[in-house]
């Protein structure tokens, strides 16, 4: 193998490694000393908004208020981690409720940004009832991490052939196909998100 080539996938491989074991092994979880708490007045009931790009399904809920001119949104693992039923009987325009948001965020939630205009919502309530249970957001976030170990693992399979000066009895390429069809097979008899 072409010295060029070896330094290409060696630099490939362990780019793949490092950059998705960061990603596994990340703390994903956000605790409540992170997060502050803002009051707002709803200026109508909260709209829910499902929406495709490509094969993707994606959902999200938007808030708009009468004290912040950006809506504030509930994505991803917040969404699914909230109580739809009781959000939408007991949440409805004109009531004062409770967001959460982080911390860092708080004086940016009127400003615009070119890579979203909308604020994150990572806490509801009204009353003292919760409508997003952040452990149940932290379990979602952690388990969809675990995708990551899947390619740390392709990455580990390229490693080798970085090192091997001769032809390899196996292709880079057949060994990449087997380890990543075994391993989605694991994913599918395991049950992994």
């Amino acid at each position: 193998m072409i010295k060029g080539t070896r330094v290409f996938i060696l630099a490939t491989s362990s780019l793949i490694i490092l950059v998705f074991l960061y990603l596994a092994l990340r703390n994903n979880s956000l605790s409540d000393n992170e997060l502050s708490t803002i009051y707002v007045t709803l200026q109508g009931s909260p709209k829910y908004r499902h929406y495709k790009i490509k094969s993707s399904d994606y959902s999200d809920i938007i808030l708009k208020t009468k004290e912040y001119k950006r809506e504030f949104k509930i994505t991803a693992m917040e969404y699914k981690a909230t109580d739809h039923r009781s959000l939408q009987k007991n949440i409805v325009s004109g009531e004062k409720i409770e967001l959460k948001v982080k911390k860092s965020e708080v004086g940016d939630l009127n400003g615009s940004t070119i890579w979203n205009n909308y604020n994150n919502v990572y806490g509801l309530g009204k009353n003292g009832q919760n409508y997003i249970e952040i452990e149940l957001r932290n379990k979602f976030s952690d388990e969809d991490s675990k995708w990551s170990y899947f390619f740390i693992f392709i990455g580990l399979v390229m490693l080798p052939y970085a090192f091997i000066k001769r032809k390899p009895l196996i292709s880079m390429d057949k060994a990449i196909t087997t380890v990543a069809v075994i391993g989605l097979l694991i994913m599918l008899f395991t049950n992994i998100p």
